[in-house]
């Protein structure tokens, strides 16, 4: 694993209390999290990636990402943490790309570090909302999280479907068809989204598990971003809990508006119980002068930062194999190759740690 991309992961597991929300500073989402009242371990990851303007000849992106360990299979929270990770990472990594080649490629690179760590016998949901420069936001879907449009004066609308046995082939029950870490065969749904959507909802089915006229009728009647995360974390409660909750709610609006205005050069990551800063301290380096580069935190440390392509487990197993349709079939998009010195900073959480009164 990248020495960034571990960076990302020790930060996303690191303890933090059962219920908490937050609202990302200077960014219209709110990140919320919730253990449940029958589980040990929250498996579930809610987070936020903003890379800025001026970041290493990236293309300016802000994605938000809800993830869910698979409790029932190996290392579900491990598993989660890594297709985080690895999903953050591989879009600083294919940072010129346009957005749904990146978008893509991100999602392809978090099944394959999570296929390595856990060999199929793990793995993790993920939906995402990401949007760029551009401003032609896409949604990126596997396994059963969700993504709703939903606001003021307008119907709830569901943007995705569960690679479920009940809604991808119309059978019966919640068995997933497809997550991250499945390995070969992976057919994420990555796609272009309406500008003209108000406001989004991304939930893990901790949140959605709730009769989808009363989510519904929730998401209908709020006027605040918050209000939405801690009505539907109580809901959960009041009827039992019986799985992590969590979600990410985003204003599209807003968030166009912060992309158009530009910003900072750098790094910012958000989770439920607080945030990262990392700072690109080094953005203009001659093709000639590929130095070492690394992460400097509290206490100095030299950390690389790889900028190799990824390693790719089809290719591998195809040596010495005579060529196949599959070999035929467009390569993944190779990452712009530029050193960057990261510096990171842990800054204040602005998390609480109680999502409703009514729901103790």
């Amino acid at each position: 694993m990248n020495q960034f991309q571990e960076k990302i992961a020790a930060w996303l597991s690191r303890t933090g209390p059962d219920r908490s929300v937050t609202q990302c500073f200077d960014l219209p989402i709110v990140l919320a999290t919730d253990i449940g009242l029958q589980r040990s371990e929250n498996q579930d990851r809610v987070a936020a990636l903003r890379i800025g303007s001026r970041t290493g000849g990236a293309r300016p992106l802000i994605a938000v990402v809800v993830v869910d360990g698979m409790g029932g299979m190996r290392d579900g929270g491990k598993c989660a943490t890594l297709a985080l990770s690895s999903f953050f990472y591989a879009l600083t990594l294919y940072r010129t790309h346009d957005l749904q080649r990146r978008a893509s490629a991100a999602i392809e690179y978090a099944n394959d570090e999570v296929f390595k760590f856990a060999e199929g016998k793990g793995g993790a949901t993920l939906s995402a909302v990401l949007l760029d420069e551009d401003l032609h936001p896409f949604i990126v879907n596997i396994g059963d999280s969700r993504i709703y449009a939903f606001g003021a004066g307008s119907n709830v609308e569901r943007l995705t479907r569960d690679d479920s046995l009940a809604e991808a082939v119309g059978g019966h029950g919640r068995d997933l068809l497809q997550f991250v870490g499945m390995g070969e065969g992976m057919q994420p749904h990555v796609r272009s989204i309406p500008m003209s959507l108000k406001n989004l909802a991304v939930t893990t089915d901790g949140i959605h598990f709730i009769e989808s006229g009363t989510l519904e009728a929730v998401l209908s009647h709020v006027s605040e971003l918050k209000s939405a995360a801690e009505r539907l974390a109580a809901l959960a409660r009041w009827c039992g809990a019986p799985d992590n909750a969590s979600s990410a709610m985003v204003d599209l609006q807003s968030l166009a508006e912060k992309l158009r205005s530009g910003g900072d050069s750098g790094i910012q990551l958000w989770d439920s119980f607080g945030s990262l800063a990392a700072i690109w301290i080094r953005d203009e380096i001659s093709e000639n002068d590929r130095t070492p580069s690394a992460f400097h935190s509290e206490k100095p440390t030299t950390l690389p930062v790889d900028s190799a392509p990824p390693r790719d487990p089809k290719a591998e197993r195809s040596k010495g194999k005579s060529p196949s349709k599959k070999a035929k079939k467009a390569k993944k998009p190779s990452p712009q190759k530029e050193d960057v010195q990261l510096e990171i900073q842990i800054e204040q959480s602005s998390s609480t740690g109680d999502a409703d009164e009514n729901s103790r």
